[in-house]
């Protein structure tokens, strides 16, 4: 990162709010906007004290803030760096593949393949999902990364009456949509999604390199044909350096109040 950024890290000395606290959402503006953009390598708490004019104790106080807020990590090999990383929102908002958006967030993906196996459901299980009675899926658990770092676990459950022998060709470590365009000439037309804020559990937070109970976002996804199929239904979790930023319209906050019978306030 260029020096002369560093200088848009700034202070009001006038301000009642301390200097470490206004150093910490300086720094965090500065990562939202993507003037510091994600692996970016930050000035030490000695350099960026000097900068400031200001005690290094503020500057390591506003760092291990933003350290424990996730947005920046400390490495004995780089110093701190940006961890905030944002897949779009239009991942989760239109049909954009996993693979695509790690790649327009500028980093080399990859895809790890924990599981992948054909699993037959029961009846309920099956309808709950989408799919009709007796449906055998192949069910596949991977890991996509950016610059080999975990980014989000995603598991798909998949049709074989459509898919035909796709248990035997795939082999886990091909991006999906564009597995099933070249191989089954289907596209992933539509896509619906559902998301929440949840907490890792044990076996999730290992898997992610992530903390238990740590903060992430779990998707729950369904995926339609050209031909109005359900070809994938999908749940993932994105790791704690995922932040989502939902895009909430005016009629649907009045739909909201309204249905929950919500009196208004102006």
């Amino acid at each position: 990162m260029r020096s002369d950024r560093f200088e848009s890290i700034s202070i009001d000395r006038r301000s009642a709010v301390s200097y470490d606290e206004q150093i910490k959402e300086s720094i965090k503006a500065l990562i939202l906007d993507q003037t510091f953009y994600y692996q970016a390598l930050l000035p030490t708490p000695q350099q960026l004290s000097k900068l400031l004019n200001v005690d290094v104790d503020f500057t390591e106080k506003a760092y291990k803030k933003l350290v424990k807020e996730n947005y920046i990590k400390y490495s004995d090999f780089q110093g701190y760096t940006v961890a905030y990383f944002e897949l779009t929102n239009y991942f989760f908002y239109r049909n954009i593949a996993i693979y695509d958006a790690i790649i327009a967030l500028g980093l080399k993906p990859s895809i790890e393949c924990i599981d992948k196996k054909v699993v037959e459901l029961n009846d309920f299980e099956l309808q709950k999902m989408g799919f009709n009675s007796g449906e055998k899926l192949l069910y596949i658990n991977r890991i996509y990364k950016g610059n080999d770092k975990p980014i989000i676990m995603l598991e798909n459950y998949i049709p074989l009456s459509i898919f035909k022998n796709m248990d035997k060709k795939f082999q886990g470590i091909e991006p999906l949509n564009a597995y099933m365009d070249k191989e089954y000439n289907l596209k992933a037309k539509l896509s619906f999604r559902v998301t929440k804020a949840v907490n890792l559990s044990s076996k999730l937070a290992v898997l992610l390199g992530e903390r238990k109970n740590a903060a992430s976002i779990e998707s729950t996804n369904k995926v339609y044909d050209q031909y109005d199929r359900l070809i994938d239904y999908g749940q993932s979790h994105t790791t704690s350096s995922y932040y989502f930023q939902a895009l909430v319209t005016r009629e649907e906050m009045l739909d909201y109040y309204q249905n929950e019978h919500i009196p208004l306030t102006t």
